[in-house]
């Protein structure tokens, strides 16, 4: 996701919305269609409120003000489960390096 555009979706979660969305990570952002853009907005604001709910995504040090972990980790369909079955249809999922960052994501149930 273009970061000029949309800001505060970091790597976990621009791949977890891509997902949900059915969106491949590397179609141009030219190219998706506005139901496209609709659906991935609705996804961004789902992955977000559903990791706000139960603390965030620990992966291996973070914390919350409280000092509990965030659990968001166990809920995570892509996110560094690469070569892993997916979630929904057992394809592996692929992972690769973008901006420095890995997304991950199925290129069955993304296109």
């Amino acid at each position: 996701m273009n970061s000029q555009i949309v800001v505060g979706v970091g790597n976990i979660y621009a791949s977890e919305a891509l997902f949900r969305a059915g969106i491949s990570p590397r179609r141009a952002a030219r190219r998706i269609t506005q139901a496209e853009a609709d659906k991935l907005a609705r996804a961004i604001k789902a992955v977000l409120k559903a990791a706000i709910k139960i603390g965030g995504t620990t992966l291996r040090d973070y914390v919350n003000a409280d000092g509990a972990p965030g659990y968001f980790r166990q809920k995570l369909f892509v996110y560094e489960r690469a070569n892993q079955a997916c979630r929904v249809c057992k394809s592996p999922v692929r992972q690769f390096t973008q901006g420095q960052r890995s997304t991950y994501w199925c290129s069955t149930c993304q296109r």
